[in-house]
C-alpha cells in the first residue's frame, strides 16, 4: 500500500468541508437524479450523461469510461495537477491550513519540483539557443530564414512566437552541456534522441516552434523539416514529465496575454474573449495573428482532446473551428464538435472554400475576406447535418432514407429533448418527412450500438487484454467488501466476525473494522484518503468501480459470500497443517495435527451444507417473488 502524504483523518475532514457536488458543479453541469447527481463526463466523449456524483458517499463514477474518485482526485485530474496541488487548492477554498508533512514526503515533493524546474530551465535555454541560431550566418539558418520569407512570416512574428532553428545534430547538446545540464536531464526533457548508441539533437536541422504554456514556460518543441528527406514533416516532443501532446495548445500563451490586456481595459465588465479560433497548424496560427486574428490557436497535429477543450474554455465559451476545405479538414471538424460540446463549449464551424488552408486564403483574399468568412459560420450540429445532406442525393428515396437514419443518430446524441426537436425540424426541411414520423423513428435509435457516420471509419481503440479469471473465493470477497464500502442496506458488518481476508483485501477489511471502532462508517471516499488507489493492485481498484448485478434478493448472495470466505479460511488452515504434518516425526504432535485436520474437514462440510441450505431458501424466495409478480400483472391486466 502506497504511503500518503497527509493523514487519512485530515483528508476526511477536508472532504467533509468541500462538498463534492459543489466542487464538481463548478466544472461540470450536474442534475439531480434520484439520490445522485448526473452529468456529461468531462474525461471522455460520450453521447448520453453517464457521469454520476454520489453526495452521501462523496465520490464520482463514470459508467462510460469507468473513471472514478473523490473530490481531490477530480480536481487533480480535471486541472491536470498533482495530488499535493489539488489538496492545496481545496484546502485554500475551505480555509483549512495544510498540516506539516513528514520529512520523507516533503523530500519527495521537493525532488519532484526541483526536477521539473530543472527541465523547464533547460527547455528555456534550449529555446533561446534555437532562437539565436536563426540570426547567424550558418547555412542552415539561411535555409530557415529563406523558408520563413517564402511563407511571409515577418521578423515581428519570429520574435512573438520565439521561432528558431537547429543548425545540426550536435551543437545544441554541446551548448546545453556547457551550461551544466546533464545528458540524463536532456533525455528527460525530450531534447535528445538515441539510435545505435548515438545521441543527437531530436530536432536536428529543423525549423523550431517552441510550445509554451499559459505561465510562459517552454514545455517542448515542434520541429518542421526544411529538407526533402524521408522523414515526418513535423516532429513534436515526445512525452516527458512536463509535456503531453494531448494537452498542449499552440499559442495559448498569447491567448492569455490578449485576455489579460482586455481584462485590464474592461475591468469588471469583462466576460472573456468573444471566441477562440482553432486552426490545424502552426503556420496557419502565425499567419492568422499577422492579419490581426490574434485569438487563434492550434493543436499539435492530433485529435482535439477534452484537455485541449478545457484549456481553451478558460478564455471563452465559444469556439470557431476554421478548417481546411478538404476531406481531412471536414472529418477533423466533425470529430472535434463532440469533444468541444462535451466540455460545455458552443461550437461554430467555418469551412474555407476551394480546399484552401487559412494561410493560403489570407494571402489570396486578405483580412476583410477572412473576417466575412468567419461571420458565415455554421453551428456545430447544423454542420453535421449539412455535411450529411451533401453526402446523399435527397431526390432519391433510398438516399433520403439513409440520410434520415444517419441524421437521427446524430440528433439522438443530444441530451435535451428541446434541442433534439430543433434539429428534427432541420432534418424535416431537408428530407420533407412529417415531424411526427421523425420523432417516432428517433425513439428507435440506439446510440450505444450505433456510431455516428463520421466515427465509423475511425479505428476503435485496441481492446484491453482481459485479466485472469478470478476464482469463486476472490469474487465472494470482492462482493462483501464492495457491499460494505457502498453501504448497502443488507451489508451487516456483524455477520463478518468469522471472516478472514488475506493478501490485497486484508488492509481494506482492516480499514472497514477501524472505521467501525472509531464510530464511523467505511466509504469509497474514505478509501481514497487511505490508499493510493491508482497504484493499488487491480482487485482493490475494482472495489472502487464495483458494478452490482441486478438481484431482487442480494442479502442471500451476501450471506453466501461470507460463507465462501469462511470455507476458504478453513481450507487454507487445513492445507497448511497437511504440509506441516508431512514433516513432523513426533507421534503425539502428529496426532494433534491430524485431529485438527479432521475438525477442519467437518467444518468445511458444515459450511458447504449451510451454503446449500441458503441456496435452497433463495430459490424458494425467488419463486415466491416471481409468482407474486405474475399475480400482480394478471390483476392489472384484468383491471
Amino acid at each position: 500500500m502506497a504511503k500518503l502524504i497527509f493523514s487519512p483523518e485530515w483528508l476526511d475532514e477536508l472532504k467533509s468541508r468541500c462538498s463534492i457536488v459543489d466542487v464538481i458543479s463548478r466544472y461540470v453541469p450536474l442534475k439531480r437524479s434520484s439520490r445522485d447527481y448526473v452529468g456529461v463526463c468531462p474525461f471522455h466523449n460520450e453521447k448520453t450523461p453517464s457521469f454520476m456524483v454520489n453526495e452521501a458517499g462523496q465520490y464520482y463514477h463514470c459508467f462510460g469510461c469507468k473513471e472514478s474518485g473523490d473530490v481531490i482526485k477530480f480536481v487533480q485530474k480535471y486541472e491536470n495537477i498533482s495530488f499535493y496541488e489539488a489538496v492545496q487548492k481545496l484546502a485554500e477554498s475551505a480555509n483549512m491550513p495544510l498540516p506539516a508533512i513528514d520529512d520523507d514526503s516533503a523530500k519527495m515533493i521537493r525532488q519532484k519540483k526541483a526536477e521539473r524546474d530543472q527541465i523547464i530551465r533547460l527547455l528555456r535555454d534550449c529555446a533561446k539557443y534555437y532562437f539565436d541560431n536563426l540570426f547567424t550566418n550558418h547555412p542552415q539558418a539561411q535555409s530557415a530564414k529563406a523558408y520563413l520569407d517564402k511563407r511571409g512570416i515577418t521578423r515581428q512574428s519570429i520574435i512573438r512566437f520565439g521561432i528558431g532553428c537547429s543548425l545540426d545534430f550536435e551543437s545544441v547538446i554541446n551548448h546545453l552541456s556547457k551550461l551544466g545540464y546533464s545528458m540524463d536531464l536532456m533525455r528527460k526533457a525530450g531534447v535528445v534522441s538515441e539510435s545505435n548508441g548515438r545521441v543527437f539533437d531530436a530536432y536536428g536541422k529543423r525549423l523550431i516552434f517552441p510550445l509554451i504554456n499559459t505561465e510562459g514556460e517552454v514545455l517542448g518543441f515542434s520541429g518542421r523539416l526544411l529538407e526533402n528527406r524521408d522523414l515526418a514533416k513535423y516532429k513534436n516532443t515526445t512525452q516527458t514529465p512536463v509535456f503531453n501532446k494531448s494537452e498542449v495548445v499552440f499559442a495559448i500563451n498569447l491567448l492569455k496575454k490578449q485576455r489579460d490586456v482586455e481584462r485590464r481595459e474592461h475591468a469588471t465588465a469583462y466576460n472573456g474573449l468573444d471566441y477562440v479560433i482553432v486552426v490545424e497548424g502552426q503556420i496557419d496560427v502565425i499567419s492568422m495573428h499577422q492579419y490581426g486574428f490574434t485569438n487563434t490557436v492550434a493543436c499539435l497535429g492530433t485529435a482535439l482532446t477534452p484537455m485541449h477543450a478545457r484549456k481553451m474554455k478558460q478564455f471563452s465559451d465559444n469556439i470557431v473551428l476554421l478548417m481546411d476545405g478538404d476531406e481531412a479538414g471536414r472529418k477533423a471538424a466533425l470529430r472535434s464538435i463532440d469533444t468541444l460540446r462535451a466540455s460545455g463549449l458552443n461550437v461554430r464551424v467555418v469551412t474555407i472554400p476551394d480546399n484552401h488552408d487559412p494561410d493560403e486564403y489570407l494571402k489570396l483574399y486578405g483580412a476583410d475576406a477572412m473576417r466575412a468568412l468567419l461571420q458565415d459560420y455554421t453551428e456545430g450540429i447544423d454542420y453535421k447535418i449539412k455535411v450529411l445532406a451533401q453526402k446523399y442525393d435527397l431526390s432519391s428515396n433510398a438516399d433520403n432514407s439513409k440520410f434520415i437514419h444517419e441524421a437521427l443518430v446524430v440528433i439522438k446524441m443530444l441530451n435535451e429533448e428541446a434541442e433534439q426537436d430543433v434539429y428534427l425540424k432541420l432534418v424535416q426541411q431537408y428530407a420533407s418527412v412529417p415531424i411526427e414520423v421523425l420523432r417516432a423513428d428517433l425513439q428507435k435509435i440506439d446510440t450505444e450500438k450505433e456510431k455516428p457516420y463520421y466515427e465509423r471509419n475511425v479505428e476503435d481503440k485496441p481492446k484491453a487484454v482481459p485479466s485472469a479469471p478470478k476464482d469463486a473465493y476472490t469474487l465472494a470477497d470482492q462482493f462483501v467488501l464492495a457491499s460494505l464500502l457502498f453501504q448497502k442496506p443488507y451489508a451487516n458488518l456483524n455477520d463478518c466476525k468469522e471472516m478472514e481476508f488475506v493478501g490485497n483485501f486484508a488492509p481494506v477489511f482492516d480499514y472497514i473494522l477501524e472505521a467501525r471502532r472509531s464510530g464511523g462508517v467505511a466509504s469509497i471516499s474514505g478509501m481514497y484518503s487511505r490508499f493510493d488507489i491508482d497504484n493499488e493492485p487491480i482487485e482493490v481498484r475494482e472495489l472502487i468501480n464495483y458494478t452490482f448485478a441486478p438481484d431482487p434478493l442480494p442479502e442471500y448472495y451476501y450471506k453466501s459470500c461470507i460463507l465462501k470466505n469462511i470455507q476458504n479460511k478453513y481450507i487454507r488452515e487445513r492445507d497448511r497443517l497437511e504440509t506441516e504434518c508431512s514433516t513432523v516425526t513426533d507421534k503425539a504432535q502428529r496426532d494433534k495435527i491430524l485431529g485438527r485436520i479432521f475438525e477442519l474437514s467437518n467444518d468445511i462440510k458444515d459450511v458447504i451444507a449451510q451454503q446449500q441450505k441458503l441456496s435452497m431458501e433463495h430459490t424458494v424466495k425467488l419463486n415466491d417473488l416471481k409468482a407474486q409478480n405474475i399475480k400482480f400483472k394478471k390483476q392489472k391486466s384484468e383491471e
